[in-house]
């Protein structure tokens, strides 16, 4: 009986007994090997003619069963050579060896069909330095690839340099092919995660601890588990908005995500996709959500979105009105859902459209807010964990970086790198000669350079609301003792235990209210409190928020607020409140609108972390009543004119320093000044001092080392004084 496979060589038959097509599904076909590939095509592969490979019904990349001496499932590929004939193969060299089979010799081909990878182990050569998204494109040459008996995957990195991986674990271990869903893990020679340098991982981002633990929760757990909300009978997070100030870590957070999933990342300017033709725009944004869909699971990351999808009510351009509507239509038509997650970052939240800020887009809003004292000590763990250091508190530096986001902390870190280059070898840039390991060794970053360094840099979250805290603290707050405990016991503690008062039902204290006669300390006082805080600072004086133009004044108290509650915990320093209801308008109904604004702003903190506002004022029955209700100003501390013992601390502080030296007591100084303020004694010990030092200059032409001070020097000072002030 005649086979009708027609599957048979010139001048050869064979009968249907001889062949075994009808116990399979595909017809096999006979082919001669010609050629042997030197290049190693990572896998196993038979390349075929692609005139035959239309007969055979496969595709680049389909598994095909090689039968030989031995079976075995092979990648099929078109033969490089288009005029090879069709019944001519050529193999690699790993596939003759393992199916037995020798040069002209004569091996059968037929389609087959195996199922999806779902897992592989890759080990990765110690001489290699892959990240996983440049794994994740290597990866693409090897789809379709069939993982059966394989001891190793050979792939090409960018540079057309060809790695082999041995190959570890596979689940199923049956016969499967790597697909886009296949999921990858990469271990080193001792069997540990492996992870370099230049993958960005959530180890690479500090102070964020919440907004990290956010973010995994509705970013990660879908991407790698999309099962568990299926079980649950709820849909994944579709979209993901990050906000905040600028250099918090918002893009960090991003690749942290994809460096830590494995996952292909799309990244998308919002700048890159407007296009002046008519159409472009929103066929290139189409066009990066298809890329997603075919490379799922994925990240598009949209950054910038402010410029990408700004609200259409207001916006000026045509272009802008398109695009967002194109992204809307793009987020609600996903139907890929959990394998696609759409994170965008923005520092501008309110200008985008309203549409993309409800659920279904955007679900989640994750606020990504300056960071607090612990949070600047964690960045600096990381920015100078490869850094030779010498002799440096991070604790201290942490302290003095108020403000400071993640990317000043770096520049902070690189620019003391740069200090400490000049201050070992000055002119680097111009040494052509190489240096030497001893020399390297001996490089180190000491505490200097981190000092000369701050003192350059400036924060770039709170620029605008810049506070010198350098000679403020509770050591530089002399007597007032009384009032130092009430801060201590009712303002700070409570702010430091926020979250085991919230379990209680109590809430933290929202305002304070310092006032007392000029010069008592009221601002000392107020920025040794934020100080001690360790929170992130905002000073603003009450004529600062006046405008004449309408509305202008209500604004500006809107925007201090909002910064407020981006670099929460937050003290914001009000200097001068009183100023806003004596402010010399005519008009009351200015200053009522102005303060019904503020008294809205105190209202509703309603923030994760703690916002004090600190009222300054010379009297508090300046301020209006809806001020001083409780919930708002519900603290005051009146600060009065220091009583003896006061002045005494206070003439013991001014007067020992490092290069001064005084002589004698100040019993007499306290009683001559009992109607002086702290500011008083300290312009008169200032006065003193600055007496004593140009006397010394003028007898001494060496330079200045110590100025002495006796008693009689600082009398003399307070007689001169009290005269002037009658």
């Amino acid at each position: 009986m005649d086979c009708h496979c027609k599957d048979h060589l010139p001048g050869e038959w064979h009968s249907h007994d001889d062949c075994d097509c009808s116990q399979h599904e595909f017809p096999a076909y006979t082919f001669v090997i010609t050629k042997v590939m030197e290049e190693d095509p990572g896998v196993a592969t038979v390349y075929i003619s692609k005139s035959f490979m239309e007969t055979l019904q496969v595709e680049d990349g389909d598994p095909v069963q090689l039968i030989g001496p031995t079976e075995c499932v092979v990648q099929a590929k078109g033969h490089p050579n288009p005029w090879i004939d069709t019944r001519m193969v050529s193999v690699d060299k790993q596939t003759m060896e393992k199916t037995g089979v020798s040069l002209f010799s004569q091996v059968k081909i037929r389609k087959t069909l195996c199922g999806e990878l779902e897992s592989i182990t890759l080990e990765i050569p110690p001489e290699a330095n892959i990240t996983r998204l440049g794994l994740r494109v290597m990866l693409e040459q090897a789809y379709g690839a069939v993982i059966s008996g394989r001891d190793h995957l050979t792939l090409k990195d960018k540079r057309g340099r060809q790695i082999k991986f041995r190959i570890v674990e596979v689940q199923p271990e049956k016969m499967s092919a790597i697909s886009r869903r296949t999921q990858v893990r990469l271990v080193n020679s001792n069997g540990d995660e492996y992870i370099t340098k230049n993958d960005t991982t959530f180890k690479d981002v500090g102070g964020l601890e919440e907004a990290v633990r956010k973010v995994r929760e509705v970013v990660q757990l879908p991407l790698r588990h999309p099962e568990i909300f299926y079980r649950l009978g709820m849909d994944p997070p579709r979209g993901v908005l990050l906000h905040g100030p600028s250099g918090t870590g918002k893009t960090l957070i991003a690749r942290a995500v994809a460096g830590e999933t494995g996952c292909y990342f799309k990244a998308i300017s919002g700048t890159e996709i407007m296009d002046k033709y008519y159409g472009e725009s929103e066929a290139k944004l189409r066009a990066a959500f298809e890329d997603a869909y075919q490379n799922a699971p994925a990240i598009i990351f949209i950054d910038e979105i402010d410029a990408l999808a700004p609200r259409r009510d207001t916006a000026e351009g045509d272009v802008e009105k398109r695009v967002t509507a194109q992204l809307l239509a793009l987020m609600d038509g996903m139907e890929d859902r959990g394998n696609v997650i759409i994170l965008a970052a923005t520092n501008l939240p309110n200008v985008l459209d309203n549409a993309l800020r409800r659920p279904g887009r955007f679900d989640r809003e994750i606020l990504i807010g300056v960071p607090d004292r612990s949070g600047r000590r964690g960045i600096l763990e990381i920015h100078t964990r490869d850094m030779p250091t010498k002799d440096i508190d991070l604790d201290e530096l942490a302290e003095k970086t108020h403000g400071f986001v993640g990317a000043d902390i770096k520049a902070l870190c690189q620019e003391a790198g740069f200090k400490a280059l000049r201050r070992i070898l000055p002119g680097l840039e111009q040494t052509e000669e190489k240096l030497s390991e001893d020399f390297l060794e001996a490089i180190a970053v000491e505490k200097e350079d981190f000092e000369e360094a701050l003192s350059e840099m400036r924060p770039s979250a709170g620029r605008s609301f810049e506070v010198d805290l350098r000679g403020c603290g509770w050591d530089r707050v002399a007597g007032y003792t009384e009032e130092l405990e009430f801060l201590k016991e009712m303002i700070l503690w409570p702010l430091r235990n926020v979250s085991a008062l919230s379990d209680l039902g109590v809430s933290h204290p929202e305002g304070l209210l310092i006032t007392g006669p000029s010069g008592v300390g009221k601002t000392l006082l107020a920025r040794s409190l934020a100080k001690e805080s360790g929170f992130n600072v905002i000073e603003i004086r009450g004529p600062e928020l006046l405008s004449k133009y309408m509305g202008e004044s209500e604004r500006n108290i809107r925007e201090v607020f909002r910064q407020a509650r981006q670099m929460a915990p937050t003290v914001l320093i009000l200097d001068g409140i009183d100023s806003i209801a004596v402010s010399g308008w005519s008009d009351s109904k200015v200053i009522d609108r102005i303060v019904n604004q503020l008294v809205m702003e105190m209202n509703t903190i309603t923030s994760d972390k703690p916002i004090l506002v600190v009222g300054v004022a010379a009297r508090s029955e300046a301020l209006p009543p809806a001020l001083r209700a409780t919930g708002r100003f519900g603290y005051e501390l009146r600060l009065k004119p220091p009583d003896a013992s006061d002045r005494a601390a206070l003439f013991g502080m001014f007067l020992n320093k490092d290069k001064v030296r005084f002589h004698g007591d100040f019993n007499a100084a306290t009683d001559i000044s009992e109607s002086l303020t702290g500011g008083d004694i300290e312009e008169v010990c200032r006065r003193v001092i600055l007496q004593a030092a140009h006397c010394a200059l003028d007898s001494h032409s060496a330079p200045l080392c110590e100025v002495e001070i006796t008693e009689n020097d600082v009398l003399k000072m307070l007689d001169r004084w009290k005269l002037s002030a009658s």
